[in-house]
């Protein structure tokens, strides 16, 4: 509820250290009690206890891939991956290689694991090489040191040269298996390549044949033979192009020829167009006879025989001369026309190959095809093949990535039990459970520190609580009884004055930690709803009590940092007004009203009636008439949702149960508080006689 959210700070703590501290103290016996026996049954677990001998070895997870080689591994290392580190933990924990090294090392028949001690002679521990190896495995402890490439195997046994010898045996079985793990997988490989070899090979071939039987039969021949459609053509075009080249070369001839002519001169030039012997002798005979009739003009007259023998000669010789120029001509057109008709035989021929390979481009697509099949075939053969080389030759060279950085040795000193750790925890245990006990047994009572006669019964006031009535009879709740400062003869304001300087002083701190629990018991008894919160104080008879209860209640809540208003009702007004003011004595705002209505007819008081600005407030405290008053009706409070009823410690307590019962009803008095105020004593009384809250009582 709202009033009882206050700030934790105002409250004192809910139980006092002094009170604590003076408990055990008085149950000191049995707090060294309970130490003694703990560190008693501690000697006697280290005696009968056998010690335990813990062997560790170190192995490092090296992430470099060592090679010997510059071939790629079948199965390569572990890597940097902190998850790979991290699982080979659960590979050297492994039910297998545990086994190994159990089987290995004999250990089935070890009286270690073998007995299981109380729990197989009770019949639930197990026995048989199952339950050895479980009782083994227990044994077994591998941790990966922090982020480290570091695992340490740790193996706990009675005997320290068994520990250490075991711890080195998983360590060799590990590093062992991780060998036998790559030799393996290299031998699998390697079957594997060769029995895919064979296969390749045969796909190699079928390729290749199906891309000679479609060159074959589409007539794409090889072409480093000349056969291929291609290769014609580039053949023929050379062809072409020398027969045109000879063709024109035979047409310059014959050209040249006929505009040589016959004459001498052009017999001169057809010399340099053709090489011909005949032409070189009839050219030679032509110029001697042609010198001869010069020389014999010089001698003889144009008539003379000689002269007309070598003139006739000149002409047979020239006439000789025009016949082979004749004769060479004809050979030239004959050339010329011959080249001619070869040129337009390669032309044809060349135009029959270029149709031939337009055709056969849709045989070129499918060629490509097949021979880029038949190449990705031998492609792949080519790397199985140096893969299956590769794999074949890594037997026996590939390093192993763990490394032992420390063999397990001997241990000289037990892991457990611990004598320097065992007896303080023990003696700490026992201290925590005597303190626990001294404080549920409570602080010593006078009866037991002091079996003699009460100094002063009379002075003992009895609480409500302590009478045990029927099942059917309620009693109100006990909040306890509680000694105001100031002396019993001085009036309500002095005594009020004095107990809110007890509570701003040094040396008050006692009485505000009393009053405050009393403010919490209070709270305890309401339901949550809207403030404020309405609280009936009254007395058993006319006098103080109730405005002293009610100050001190009003001055815990105000110091817990609620607001309160104390509202004085009875059965006249008084001359100071009708307004809230603040009283001089508490320093609380303070209200006095009067009943409306005549003595034994008066009017309920309401809060909402009573008071306009009453939602202002946190707490109301109503400070009514006594009980013993004949027109007191708890009808005449309908608002209140808790009675305080304040006792006197000389007040008779049988009387008080009657009234209560009388007043309220078994409901009434069900849903009501006593608590009793007493004068302080002065230092060296009785004190022990004074009766404490220690808890509500129905």
């Amino acid at each position: 509820m709202a009033a009882q959210q206050m700030e934790k700070g105002t409250f004192p703590p809910l139980f006092d250290v002094g009170s604590v501290w003076r408990t055990l103290w008085q149950r000191r016996l049995t707090v060294l009690a309970s130490v003694g026996v703990t560190v008693l049954l501690a000697v006697l677990y280290l005696a009968v206890t056998k010690p335990t001998y813990t062997a560790t070895a170190s192995i490092l997870i090296d992430p470099r891939d060592a090679r010997s080689t510059r071939f790629e591994s079948v199965l390569p290392g572990i890597g940097p991956d902190s998850a790979a580190v991290a699982s080979q933990v659960f590979v050297i924990e492994s039910r297998d290689l545990l086994m190994a090294v159990f089987e290995s090392e004999g250990l089935a028949g070890d009286p270690e694991f073998t007995d299981g001690g109380l729990l197989a002679f009770l019949g639930s521990g197990g026995t048989g090489k199952d339950a050895a190896f479980k009782r083994f495995e227990k044994r077994i402890s591998v941790e990966r040191a922090g982020l480290t490439y570091v695992i340490e195997v740790s193996v706990k046994s009675e005997a320290a040269d068994k520990a250490a010898r075991i711890a080195n045996a998983i360590v060799d079985y590990y590093k062992a298996g991780l060998a036998g793990d790559r030799e393996s997988a290299n031998s699998d490989v390697s079957a594997l390549l060769a029995d895919r070899v064979g296969t390749l090979q045969r796909n190699v071939a079928e390729a290749e044949r199906a891309v000679g039987d479609f060159k074959v039969r589409h007539g794409l021949l090889d072409a480093a033979a000349g056969g291929t459609l291609q290769s014609q053509i580039d053949q023929l075009t050379v062809q072409v192009i020398a027969a045109r080249v000879g063709s024109d070369q035979a047409k310059d001839k014959f050209d040249q020829a006929a505009a040589a002519g016959a004459s001498p001169a052009g017999l001169a030039r057809l010399s340099q167009i053709v090489s011909s012997d005949a032409i070189d002798t009839l050219r030679t005979d032509y110029n001697q006879r042609a010198a001869a009739l010069a020389s014999a003009e010089t001698v003889y007259q144009s008539r003379h025989p000689t002269i007309r023998r070598l003139r006739s000669e000149l002409e047979k010789t020239a006439g000789l001369i025009g016949a082979e120029a004749g004769r060479i001509k004809e050979e030239l057109n004959a050339k010329y026309d011959l080249s001619t008709q070869t040129v337009a035989a390669l032309e044809a021929k060349l135009e029959t190959l270029r149709e031939k390979s337009r055709a056969a481009d849709a045989a070129r697509v499918e060629l490509r095809r097949l021979e880029a099949t038949a190449q990705a075939a031998r492609t792949v053969l080519d790397d199985v093949l140096k893969r299956a080389e590769e794999t074949s030759q890594m037997r026996g060279l590939q390093l192993s990535e763990a490394k032992v950085i420390g063999f397990a040795a001997p241990p000289v000193q037990p892991t457990w039990p611990t004598p320097l750790l065992l007896l303080p925890v023990s003696a700490a245990l026992g201290l925590l459970v005597g303190c626990g006990v001294a404080i549920l047994r409570g602080p010593v009572e006078k009866a037991e520190r002091d079996p003699g006669p009460e100094p002063d019964e009379a002075a003992v006031t009895q609480l409500p609580a302590r009478f045990i009535p029927t099942r059917s009879e309620a009693v109100p709740i006990n909040l306890g009884r509680y000694e105001l400062p100031g002396l019993a003869s001085a009036g309500a304001s002095s005594r009020i004055r004095a107990m809110r300087r007890r509570f701003l002083q040094r040396g008050g701190e006692a009485f505000s930690q009393e009053t405050l629990k009393l403010v919490r018991r209070i709270l305890a008894l309401l339901t949550e709803h809207a403030p404020p919160y309405v609280l009936l104080v009254f007395p058993l008879r006319n006098g103080p009590d109730a405005k002293l209860a009610g100050a001190m209640i009003g001055i815990g809540l105000q110091q817990a940092g609620q607001k309160v208003l104390v509202v004085e009702v009875s059965d006249t007004a008084p001359e100071l007004g009708a307004g809230v003011f603040i009283n001089g004595a508490s320093g609380l705002p303070t209200l006095v009203r009067a009943f409306d209505g005549e003595k034994g007819r008066r009017t309920p008081f309401t809060v909402g009636a009573g008071l306009a600005d009453a939602s202002d407030y946190d707490f109301v405290l109503l400070l009514g008439p006594p009980l013993t008053d004949a027109d007191w009706d708890a009808a005449l409070f309908p608002d209140v949702e808790c009675m305080l009823f304040v006792l006197d410690a000389a007040d008779d307590v049988a009387e008080l149960n009657g009234l209560l019962r009388q007043r309220l009803g078994n409901d009434g008095v069900a849903r009501s508080a006593v608590l009793v105020l007493a004068s302080e004593r002065v230092a060296g009384a009785a004190n022990d006689t004074i009766v404490r809250w220690r808890g509500s009582a129905r």
